[in-house]
């Protein structure tokens, strides 16, 4: 019998206990493959709950004590958590569990669970058609421009939008290899400046019906726009992430009532008085800061190709404005011969070049750039001493 360990101990993680015990297995006996066993729940810290209906609940290390014996031979994750951990698989498997014994769950729906479906409820990880996260730029520039920015937004001299045509050839493209997202941000740059914002949602929404879907922005323009954009949103179920920045900071409450009074679902984040500074021009010892970049599961879509995070689409800005030459290496070209959900998964799982030139952060004081922009403005060794 296979032994697993489920990720979680709320609701989801339980119910996904349920499905297995009574519909999964029941299934697999009939179709003459062997039931698992589920034999406790795990998290990565420890629970203030160490039993769970009748199962244990472990930490992180005692679920992989376990499974290092070989008592616990497969991990489970529902996918309804990973949206809210990103990192979790990345996390687990550079701290010993093998990618191949980590399993996916379906989405828990109606149609999952039939009996026709339910044989697919479960995929190793590699081969599940699924991302928690994805994000793309609808604009490069903006227009607010912030120090320390790492999409470069304020270095773009000429202002660059997507070809929409294009865009949505490479979107359902990568949906050959990705057909569920859980969380999908449209952002820039400021993506309000695309007169285009409309479409992009609506074809995002159209490919992935469950994501949970945003436009992230600065907000200054959020009050200008047409009516037909709010209808948009409302239609689609997007909601609006206010990156809050301190030149909003006597506007957000109105701000607030008009999303409010348009029937919009926002969040807005804490008043950001400092950014973190890691890019550096240094080349550092090992590209390992991929492992505990937070930004490394930021995973990107840009002109064809996906890549773990946004710098390899925006170094050309920093590295055109200052005639440098940090690499722009790590993007998977969605159209290369062969490719798969099994490879492209792979790949968004490892460190690139570009990864050397990201250190551990330093905090700065926000502030917008000034014209013209200095390497102070970007780089994390023009600023430790100050």
């Amino acid at each position: 019998m296979f032994h697993v360990a489920i990720y979680g101990s709320e609701t989801f993680s339980t119910i996904i206990r349920h499905t297995i015990e009574n519909q999964y297995n029941k299934a697999t006996i009939n179709a003459g493959g062997a039931p698992l066993k589920v034999l406790a729940f795990w998290n990565l810290a420890a629970s203030q709950e160490s039993i769970k209906e009748d199962l244990p609940v472990l930490d992180f290390l005692q679920m992989r004590a376990l499974y290092t014996q070989g008592i616990i031979n497969g991990i489970i994750i529902p996918r309804e958590l990973l949206s809210s951990q990103t990192n979790l698989v990345s996390l687990i498997v550079r701290n010993g569990i093998n990618v191949e014994d980590i399993y996916l769950t379906g989405r828990l729906n109606e149609k999952a669970l039939l009996e026709k479906q339910i044989l697919s409820f479960l995929s190793p990880w590699l081969n599940a058609s699924y991302l928690p996260y994805l994000e793309f730029h609808i604009a490069d520039q903006c227009n607010l421009n912030c120090k320390a920015c790492e999409h470069y937004s304020g270095l773009v001299k000429t202002p660059h939008y997507p070809d929409f045509k294009q865009f949505t050839q490479d979107f359902h493209k990568l949906h050959q290899f990705i057909s569920d997202i859980g969380i999908i941000r449209i952002l820039g740059g400021e993506p309000l400046l695309n007169p285009k914002i409309d479409d992009y949602i609506q074809l995002s929404r159209q490919l992935y019906p469950a994501a949970n879907l945003f436009v992230v922005t600065n907000a200054i323009l959020l009050m200008k726009m047409p009516a037909h954009f709010y209808d948009t949103l409302k239609e689609t179920d997007t909601n609006i992430h206010i990156s809050f920045y301190p030149p909003l900071e006597k506007k957000m409450s109105e701000i607030e009532a008009f999303l409010q009074k348009k029937g919009i679902s926002y969040y807005i984040s804490p008043l950001i008085h400092k950014f973190e500074m890691k890019q550096t021009l240094r080349k550092t010892a090992s590209p390992d800061y991929f492992y505990r970049c937070s930004q490394s599961r930021c995973h990107n879509l840009y002109d064809g190709k996906i890549a773990a995070c946004f710098l390899p689409f925006t170094t050309k800005y920093f590295n055109e404005y200052f005639h440098q030459h940090l690499p722009e290496d790590g993007a998977i070209d969605l159209y290369t011969p062969g490719l798969t959900t099994e490879i492209l998964k792979t790949k968004l799982m490892q460190p690139f070049e570009r990864c050397y030139y990201c250190q551990d952060s330093i905090s700065v004081d926000w502030e917008q750039i000034k014209n013209p922009s200095t390497l102070a403005d970007w780089l994390a060794e023009e600023n430790q001493s100050l």
